[in-house]
Formats: C-alpha cells, sequence, structure tokens
C-alpha cells in the first residue's frame, strides 16, 4: 500500500424519496482512499454503507457531490458554485418566512392573552391564577420550534458557504485559466457574507434560548399567584424582547440577501451576469450611444456660436474622432478586411469595403497602411485584427467608465453627478470577470468524462455483491459469467500483453510443441485467463461448466470474486460479502482478499457490520451513522483509542467470551444525550490525532483535549 490517493469522494449525498417526501440516507460524505489499500466501512444496518458504496460502483443514484478516479470524475455531480449560491439565496427566503411567521404566532398569543384577561375581569390589585392559565404554553413550544427551523435552516447556510470556501481557496493554482483576481473577489464577498451568518445565527440563537427559558419557567411554575400588572408587565417585557429581535434579524435578512445575491451574480452564468451587467451600469455610468449623441449636439452648437471656445472645440473634435460607438465607427467593416487580408485574398475583395470606412483612428490606421503597403506584414496585420475585435467589445458593452467623459457628459446635460458608492464599482468590475462555472467546465478539473472514458471506469471499479446467490444469473454456466466481461472489453485478451503471457505460458507446459504469437488464437487466451483466475479464487477448471445453484454460498461467492477479478480492476468494492456465508468460509475469503491485495495491487473498499472481521483484513475504517461518517483512522488505532460514542458503542457490543466483562464494559449510545449542542455549535470532521479524524464540535474537540492532557 502507498499513500497515492486513488478514489476520492465529495460531498456525497445520497436522497431517497417516497410519497413527496425525502429521507438523506448519505450526507455530506469525503474520504480519500489510497492506492492498495484495503477501506473499511462500518456501520449498524440502516447507517447508509452499502447505499455509499453502491453509489461508488454507479449502482446508486448520487444526489449531490462527486466521485473522483484518479482525479477525474467518474460518478456524480461537479461542485456548481452558482447553484450553492442559489440554494443559500433560496434558503434565506425560507428563513425571512419563518420570522414573518413568527411574528403572527407571537401577536396571536397576545391577543389570547388579552382575550383571558378580559374574559376574567381581573382588576390591578386582584390575585390572579398562576401563568400556566393565562399563558398558552403549547403556543409558546411552536414558536420555540420555529425558531429551531431557523437554526437549521441557518447551519444549512453556513455548510454550503464552507463547501464554497475550501472550492474557491487556491483554485487559481488548479485551474491555469481562472484568474488569480476572480479567486479574490470570491473569497472576499464569501468572507463578508460568512461573518454576517454567524452574526445572524447568534441573534436567533440568543432568542430561542430566551423563550426556551421561559417555556422552562412556566413549567416549573407551582401556582405561583400574580398580580395582573406584574404579570402584564412580565409578559410585555419578553415579548418585546422577541419582536425587537425579530426586527433585528429581518433587517439583517434583507442586508445579506442583497449580499447573497451579489455572490450568486459573481458565479452564474454569462448570459445572466452580462444581462444583469446592464442594470449595474446604469447605475454607475453612461452608455457609448447618449454620449457620443450629446457630444455631436454639443459640437454642432459650439460651431454655430459666434463666440466660440476654440479649446473646447478641438476636445469635442477627438472626442468625435476617436470615440467608438456603433454610429461612429464602422468595426464589421474593419474586422471583414483584415479577414480577407488574412486569408490571402486579392486586393479587390476589400478594395471597395475601404470606402465604406468613417474617419476615426483606427480606421484610418487601417488604411493608411493598407494603401500605403503592397505586401503586407502578417504580426501587424494580426494586432490590427486584435485591436479590433477589442474595439468591437467596448461598442457591445456600450458603456462610458472614463470619469473625465462622464463629468462633461453631465456639464453638457445641465446635470449633478452623482456619488457612486466605491463597492459599487469594485462589484462591477468583479462581475466583468469571465464566469466561473464557464473557465471550470472548460478546465481538465472539471472536464466531462467521454463515453469511452466512462466504459474504462466501469472496467476499473467492480462489485462484490453481498447475497452470492441473488447476484449469480442461474441461467448461466459459470464460465459464462466469468467470460461475460470479456465479452464487453476484448482488449482484456486481445492485447499483445496478455498474449505474450499466454504464450510463455503455453511454451513452458509444451516443451516439446513450441508455437510463436502469429499461432495463437484469441479464444485460447480467453480460456487461459478464465482457467487462471477461476484458479486463483481456489475452484477447479471443471467447474466451468455447472451452474450456480449446483454451488454452496462460499463457492458462489469465489464465482462472484472471480467475475470481477477477470475485469483487472483497480478498485473492488465488496459489499458484505461474508455476512451470508458460514464461519469456517469466511477466513477462506478473507485470506483471498489479501492475496489478491498484495499480489495484485488491488484497492478494496471492504464494507461490513462485524468489527473483529474488519480490525483484521482492513487498513483503514471509516464509521458511517445515519449516512454521516463520524470516525475514519488506521484499524489498529481506531480499536485501540476510539473517540466518538456511536464508535465506542460498535466495538463495546463485540461479543467477549467472559459475559461478566460485557455487561461491565457495554457502552450505550445516546446521540440526543451526547449532541445535545450540535444545533448551536456545528460538528467538522477534524483530525484531532495523527491520520484519526473524528466528526465534533468546538465543546466535544475541548472536552477530549482536556481528558486526554499529557
Amino acid at each position: 500500500m502507498n499513500n497515492k490517493t486513488i478514489l476520492k469522494l465529495r460531498n456525497i449525498s445520497i436522497v431517497f424519496r417516497n410519497k413527496g417526501k425525502k429521507f438523506n440516507a448519505v450526507k455530506n460524505v469525503n474520504i480519500d482512499i489510497n492506492e492498495g489499500e484495503i477501506f473499511g466501512l462500518v456501520g449498524e444496518s440502516g447507517s447508509g454503507k452499502t447505499t455509499l458504496a453502491r453509489s461508488i460502483v454507479g449502482v446508486q443514484e448520487i444526489y449531490d457531490g462527486a466521485v473522483y478516479l484518479n482525479d477525474k470524475l467518474i460518478n456524480g455531480h461537479y461542485e456548481n458554485l452558482y447553484k450553492l449560491n442559489k440554494n443559500i439565496l433560496k434558503r434565506l427566503t425560507y428563513f425571512e418566512n419563518k420570522l414573518y411567521t413568527i411574528i403572527k404566532q407571537v401577536k396571536k398569543l397576545l391577543v389570547e392573552i388579552q382575550f383571558k384577561i378580559k374574559k376574567s375581569s381581573f382588576n390591578e390589585s386582584f390575585e390572579i391564577f398562576n401563568l400556566k392559565e393565562i399563558i398558552n404554553v403549547n403556543q409558546l413550544r411552536f414558536i420555540e420550534n420555529l425558531y429551531t427551523d431557523t437554526l437549521n435552516i441557518i447551519n444549512q447556510i453556513i455548510e454550503n458557504s464552507e463547501r464554497i470556501m475550501i472550492f474557491v481557496k487556491g483554485i487559481s493554482l488548479q485551474v491555469n485559466d481562472f484568474p488569480k483576481k476572480l479567486e479574490e473577489s470570491l473569497i472576499l464577498k464569501q468572507e463578508q457574507v460568512n461573518n454576517s451568518y454567524l452574526v445572524l445565527k447568534n441573534t436567533v440563537q440568543k432568542v430561542f434560548l430566551w423563550i426556551s427559558n421561559i417555556i422552562k419557567n412556566i413549567s416549573l411554575e407551582n401556582n405561583n399567584k400574580y398580580k395582573l400588572n406584574n404579570l402584564l408587565k412580565k409578559i410585555i417585557e419578553n415579548t418585546k424582547f422577541i419582536i425587537s429581535n425579530n426586527d433585528i434579524l429581518i433587517k439583517q435578512v434583507k442586508n445579506l440577501k442583497v449580499i447573497q445575491n451579489e455572490n450568486t451574480l459573481l458565479t452564474s452564468p454569462k448570459t445572466i451576469k452580462n444581462k444583469k451587467l446592464k442594470e449595474y451600469y446604469k447605475k454607475v455610468y453612461i452608455s457609448r450611444k447618449l454620449f457620443y449623441k450629446e457630444c455631436n449636439k454639443r459640437f454642432k452648437n459650439l460651431n454655430n456660436d459666434k463666440n466660440k471656445n476654440v479649446n473646447e472645440l478641438n476636445i469635442l473634435k477627438e472626442y468625435l474622432r476617436d470615440f467608438w460607438s456603433r454610429s461612429n465607427i464602422k468595426i464589421n467593416i474593419c474586422i471583414k478586411i483584415l479577414n480577407f487580408i488574412k486569408e490571402n485574398n486579392k486586393i479587390e475583395y476589400y478594395k471597395k469595403l475601404l470606402n465604406k470606412l468613417k474617419d476615426t483612428d483606427f480606421e484610418r490606421k487601417i488604411k493608411t497602411y493598407l494603401k500605403d503597403n503592397k505586401e503586407y506584414n502578417f504580426q501587424i496585420i494580426n494586432n490590427l485584427w486584435k485591436e479590433a475585435w477589442y474595439i468591437k467589445n467596448i461598442i457591445k458593452r456600450n458603456v462610458v467608465k472614463d470619469s473625465k467623459l462622464i463629468h462633461d457628459y453631465y456639464r453638457w446635460k445641465n446635470m449633478h453627478i452623482q456619488l457612486v458608492d466605491n463597492d459599487l464599482i469594485e462589484f462591477i468590475e468583479f462581475l466583468e470577470l469571465p464566469s466561473t462555472n464557464e473557465i471550470l467546465k472548460r478546465s481538465n478539473l472539471l472536464s466531462k468524462t467521454s463515453k469511452k472514458e466512462r466504459k474504462i471506469n466501469r472496467k476499473n471499479i467492480q462489485m462484490i455483491f453481498q447475497d452470492p446467490s441473488s447476484s449469480l444469473n442461474d441461467r448461466k454456466s459459470v464460465y459464462q459469467i466469468i467470460s461475460e466481461g470479456l465479452e464487453n472489453y476484448k482488449s482484456l485478451y486481445k492485447s499483445d500483453e496478455v498474449k505474450y503471457e499466454y504464450l510463455n505460458y503455453y511454451n513452458d507446459n509444451n516443451i516439446n510443441k513450441l508455437i510463436n504469437i502469429r499461432q495463437i488464437k484469441n479464444i485460447d487466451v480467453k480460456n487461459y485467463l478464465i482457467n487462471k483466475v477461476i484458479k486463483s479464487v481456489g475452484l477447479l477448471p471443471e467447474h466451468l461448466s455447472r451452474y450456480p445453484h449446483e454451488f454452496s454460498g462460499g463457492q458462489r461467492q469465489r464465482i462472484g470474486i472471480a467475475r470481477s477479478l477477470i475485469m483487472n480492476p483497480k478498485i473492488i468494492v465488496a459489499d458484505e460479502p461474508i455476512s451470508a456465508l458460514d464461519v469456517s468460509i469466511r477466513s477462506q475469503l478473507l485470506n483471498l482478499f489479501k492475496k489478491f491485495q498484495k499480489e495484485q495491487n488491488i484497492t478494496f473498499l471492504f464494507v461490513a457490520h462485524d468489527l473483529s472481521v474488519v480490525r483484521y483484513i482492513t487498513d483503514r475504517v471509516a464509521v458511517i451513522y445515519h449516512g454521516i461518517i463520524v470516525e475514519l483512522a488506521p484499524a489498529d488505532e481506531l480499536f485501540k483509542n476510539p473517540i466518538h460514542p456511536y464508535t465506542k458503542s460498535l466495538i463495546s457490543s463485540i461479543p467477549q467470551p467472559n459475559p461478566k466483562k460485557v455487561i461491565e464494559d457495554v457502552f450505550v449510545y445516546d446521540p440526543i444525550k451526547e449532541h445535545y449542542d450540535y444545533i448551536f455549535d456545528l460538528p467538522k470532521f477534524i483530525e484531532i490525532r495523527n491520520n484519526h479524524y473524528v466528526y465534533f464540535n468546538e465543546r466535544e474537540i475541548n472536552k477530549y483535549k482536556n481528558i486526554n492532557k499529557e
């Protein structure tokens, strides 16, 4: 085994749908599997381990995330910054709607309290019953649940924002065409919005804890009596706190939506960006068409004036001569002429076009050069062609950015120029940068796999299924089952390398009847490979003519292994391959996996729930619980020093010879008790010891470090 990563899982999420509802079977899984290792995936039934394994092979559809084999996408979807930002924007709207619902519910609660007080006909000095009779605790709990929903929404937003930050940081080093300035702009805007999300979450958390405390106090009330004025004071104080903080939250959300909308635009496709750019240009700049029109008007007025301002008239002449707009320059004709010359066409083809050109500096430059030279320098023509396209793009953008020209325009119109925020100008500059998704699509990092590559990927990743009986076709012989892959990938037995291998094997075993490479038949090579693989899994060549129902469970699984091995794969996904087998057969198959790992350097993903087996066969182990990887470490390290409570519970459940020891050491995992503060303090997958990763939040990390101080 080496440390070269062969398989990468990035933000894998798998969703099952049932009756219009979504169930997250796998949630944001990130794993790196090294070449030549046996990687274990452990969890109880229903934890999502098989679903995750099937997604690697391509049997299970991936809702979000991607699988990379040797840094090439094989399954799933690329990280789409635009979709992530759109998702954040959508969740911000959900968040805002929840806040309005909360205000509505608080007002409803106040009306109910007012009605109860009026109905009771109490005066200010009269004692009343306890809070439970006046305040509807269930209504308060409903408001508390609404705040819980808002916390969950903001947590999802923060997770998506962190995904964007992780993806963007250093992207310009991985993708050559990705401008450093664009990376910096995305990071700057994302950091700005991330800090705002944390402020938003703190405000929600404060109100949530306040309401929880009120509910707790009311629940603990033991017929305490309050005077009406004291009660009203208490109620008004609490509702004022909730409503005032809600108003703050709504303001924060509105500001965040503006910033998030800008972030979404920065990562949006070119068509959307260009459409929005026109709207932003109107806020800051003026159109070239309007400027040229006003300049022309000003020139005519001054020219007809008896008291001419000569200096200004000269400036206007210069503007008209060197200003680029649709009505001032024939840029398409310029490009057409230069294209004719680049294609070595005769002068007659473009001579008539020269007469159609106007009198701007660029057009005169082209006319002068073509008239003064009979032979043209390709480099000069190419430079003129590039300049022409540069001018065309400026005309197409139709905007004047020069501050002096803008000031002149407003002066001619007798209008006061409006002060523009520098942040807005900076944002427009960011928008003008190339579209992130389009750059990434063109790069090797996110290049789509071809049909040929997808076929190769299917060969390189094979799967051994849990039930050997149902995974084999009873209507086909063992020979047909194993040879099926060779029929689809004929190069496996038709390549020169395999033919020479067969030639050496044949000549070594038939000294009196030697053959050469030309005498080898493809069918002989194919049969040689099938015989070789059937022997390697401990079966005999005579078994090839039999059918699956004629074998035991262990033998059927060996056939399944042979079917995978014949493809010469890089990775084999073994989905609980020994769970349906007798104990006596299991060790034989485990030794087979070890053998193929060592001899052929095959990488195995070994899915299991039997921890004793996992410890024996795997190099590293990932523990999965409800679709989340909670711990990952080398096998020996994980069993000696389990850190996550769920891992501890799994290890403590391994059967022990001594019954008393089992009762004493059993560890019961209670996620509600262990992770009560996950809604406030989000957990992260971090390296807590050398090569030992765990899914903990800040409190759990500090607790672990305090307990394990040296």
